[in-house]
């Protein structure tokens, strides 16, 4: 990519940040940390967070002190965008306002949706960015839960305020977020969103629901994390080039959740029996 192009880039993808912090803020803000939240407030130079860089992965992440935008996706573009059929359809989308919260989409129909559409280095980019956005303005990401809750707040403002993402990442860790939303209350998992200290999760939601609801959260994730890790996330470093695409789509399928859903199905059992002995 010539310096041009990436300068170009680059005040896009700036541009792009500080309108999802200003919705962030609006929609999140009484959920994220007040330092964070005057942090987030006060930034005067948004082009400094954002990095284009090259550091072995395609993918993008958050630190701190900014957004890091993988230089290496320009390259993968400018190879399969000569092959015929790319951007067949520049108006294909991979959801709608309907499958965009719960859907099965996985990485291998993003990568479809790439080609139909003929995504560009630029598009990929704002596809990753609200994600990481997210990240960012304080939702953690430290284990398969959080990044399925981080996901899940992505995917409400992206459809309450019309933003750009891509739809595909984690759905198995998001419908499980979306499970623990519906027993716990939107307002319980947008707090835990912006609560990255594990021993605070608990306080929060023993506080706020009890022992049993705070106890069912870390045996979910804890049931998750070891499924995630063991089937998909040890190997994440092999995950690069076409051979990587392909084994990433198959040991992602392999994540089998059905622990998980043992655990949240018992306690709302033993939810419904206590409320019967309390009649």
């Amino acid at each position: 990519m010539d310096i041009e192009k990436k300068n170009e880039i680059h005040k896009k993808m700036a541009d792009k940040l500080k309108i999802y912090i200003d919705a962030i803020i609006e929609m999140y803000g009484s959920y994220i940390p007040n330092n964070r939240l005057n942090y987030l407030k006060n930034i005067d130079n948004y082009e400094s967070l954002i990095k284009i860089h090259d550091y072995e992965s395609i993918n993008g992440y958050a630190s701190d002190d900014g957004i890091n935008l993988p230089l290496c996706a320009d390259r993968v573009f400018k190879k399969i965008n000569k092959i015929p059929g790319y951007g067949i359809n520049k108006n294909h989308q991979s959801y709608n306002e309907n499958t965009l919260i719960i859907n099965n989409n996985t990485f291998v129909d993003y990568i479809i949706h790439v080609f139909i559409s003929g995504t560009d280095t630029t598009k990929y980019f704002e596809d990753l960015l609200l994600h990481e956005t997210m990240h960012f303005c304080g939702s953690g990401g430290a284990s398969a839960l959080k990044e399925g809750i981080n996901e899940l707040l992505t995917r409400k403002i992206a459809l309450e305020k019309k933003l750009k993402t891509n739809g595909c990442g984690y759905p198995k860790e998001v419908k499980i977020a979306y499970e623990l939303q519906n027993l716990f209350g939107e307002d319980i998992i947008n707090q835990v969103a912006f609560i990255n200290s594990p021993h605070e999760i608990y306080m929060f939601l023993e506080k706020e629901l009890g022992p049993d609801a705070a106890l069912l959260f870390f045996n979910v994730s804890d049931a998750m994390e070891k499924e995630f890790y063991l089937k998909y996330y040890k190997d994440i470093y092999s995950y690069n080039g076409i051979s990587g695409i392909l084994k990433k789509t198959i040991n992602y399928k392999k994540i089998d959740y059905s622990n998980v859903y043992k655990l949240i199905n018992d306690y709302k059992n033993k939810e419904m029996n206590t409320k019967r002995i309390n009649k």
